[in-house]
């Protein structure tokens, strides 16, 4: 049995209390944080909702509640500097979309209103930044992105030849992506169409299986794997027609009928090739 003196149970008895001390501290700031979080959140959606009534003040009041309890969200500093550019408090404004951006920098909608705002006073370098940053983050079917160029472009002509050589390299990467995505399409399918053909074949449904191998190399002219499947196959078929034409001259010969029996034998001499058969068949494309 373990023995403990009053001073080592004394001991043990303060590490407890600290542990459940630690414990409570933890609980209550996670469960704080929790309750922060969320009074924030519809404080956000209070000023979202005064915003759309286009009641300014109040939507503002709502969004600095929502703020002032730790929610750094990019949109919500975007609204808050659309709200104070809209009452005048420039200064405030800029702060907001400035915010945004460092908040997220992928979040787009801030680059350009901080942009238009620079030049609603004259500051074109500061514009022509931020209107260069919101093309550059865009893509070919963004049309705030195609607005950031056109004003850029109004800003300084040179800057024409620098978004078609964005453009150009964008476009090239947009067809390479096309293209790769085409290859493995027609890939996957020539796949189906070997597997299948793999199986009619098994099944001896050799014909079927020739189709199969035929719609593979239609797909992918080079593929080694199809072109010995279908070699294979037609082997096969070559097989069946000499047996086939074979029986058949027995048959005529049995009934006496030597004429038609060697047109059968010759016609299965001329159907067995002297070579081994090698395949390779143009494909329209």
């Amino acid at each position: 049995m373990l023995n403990l003196n009053k001073g080592s149970n004394k001991a043990f008895r303060s590490i407890l209390a600290l542990l459940f001390f630690i414990s409570c501290v933890t609980f209550h700031t996670i469960a704080s944080a929790g309750i922060k979080e969320n009074i924030a959140e519809e404080y956000r959606a209070l000023g979202y909702e005064e915003q759309q009534k286009g009641n300014l003040n109040e939507a503002l009041s709502y969004y600095t509640k929502a703020t002032s309890l730790g929610m750094q969200n990019a949109v919500l500093l975007n609204d808050m500097g659309v709200l104070y550019e809209e009452i005048d408090r420039y200064g405030r404004a800029e702060q907001f979309y400035l915010r945004a951006i460092e908040t997220d920098r992928n979040y787009l909608p801030p680059y350009n209103n901080l942009a238009y705002f620079y030049q609603r006073f004259g500051k074109k370098k500061k514009a022509a930044k931020y209107f260069k940053l919101r093309y550059e983050l865009g893509n070919s079917m963004d049309p705030w992105a195609r607005k950031a160029k056109d004003e850029l472009v109004k800003i300084d002509p040179q800057y024409r030849q620098w978004a078609m050589a964005i453009e150009a390299n964008l476009l090239n990467k947009e067809l390479e992506a096309k293209a790769l995505a085409e290859f493995h399409q027609r890939v996957n399918r020539g796949q189906e169409h070997y597997r299948r053909g793999n199986d009619l074949f098994e099944e001896k449904k050799y014909k079927e299986a020739l189709s199969e191998y035929d719609q593979v190399l239609h797909l992918s002219p080079k593929n080694s794997k199809a072109i010995e499947a279908r070699k294979k196959t037609l082997l096969e078929i070559l097989k069946i027609n000499v047996k086939e034409q074979s029986e058949q001259a027995i048959r005529r010969l049995e009934t006496g009928d030597t004429l038609s029996a060697r047109h059968e034998i010759q016609k299965m001499l001329t159907t067995i090739p002297e070579e081994p058969i090698l395949i390779s068949p143009q494909y329209e494309r």
